[in-house]
């Protein structure tokens, strides 16, 4: 269900910028490796991409804890990169505005290759968004029926934890 964003002018915890590049929606999310220690990063608004995905620099520099376990062989993911193979990594927490979405499954090649970065599926299900293209804002708000993406032909889930509101004065 997509929401208006005239509903949430009056609720300004709930919206994110973003910045247009090579015809994408970016925004920024902070990614957290330990209880402490984040990055932000601007990633791609992508409603298409069914898992989130980081470099394996970027997942490094984040501090992430990289095993170089191929865990998901994805038919025609960066096949004509030259590589299918990839980790799956649990992060803590994501930021996104004010929402924290907890225990996050990243999608991180195992070769250093170019790839996107997204946010995907796995964490924008947990929300409905609308975006205002006049204002080049996100607005968000907690999905109350989420439905966690399941494949269970590859054995993977990349359904995320709690998604809680982060209490700011």
């Amino acid at each position: 269900m997509l929401l208006r964003p005239e509903a949430f002018t009056y609720n300004p915890w709930n919206k994110t910028e973003f910045k247009r590049a090579s015809g994408h929606i970016n925004i920024h999310i902070n990614i957290f490796s330990s209880e402490f220690m984040f990055r932000r990063l601007l990633l791609i608004f992508d409603t298409g991409a069914y898992i989130s995905v980081l470099t394996r620099e970027n997942a490094k520099w984040i501090g992430l804890p990289l095993t170089g376990i191929h865990e998901a062989n994805l038919t025609s993911f960066n096949k004509e990169r030259g590589s299918d193979e990839a980790e799956i990594v649990v992060v803590p927490k994501i930021e996104i505005g004010k929402f924290i979405v907890e225990e996050v499954k990243i999608l991180v090649p195992l070769e250093f290759i170019e790839i996107p970065q997204v946010i995907g599926e796995n964490v924008l299900e947990y929300f409905s968004y609308t975006v205002d293209r006049k204002s080049e804002n996100v607005f968000f708000s907690k999905n109350p029926d989420p439905k966690p993406y399941i494949n269970k032909e590859k054995g993977i889930d990349l359904s995320c934890g709690r998604v809680l509101l982060q209490n700011f004065s």
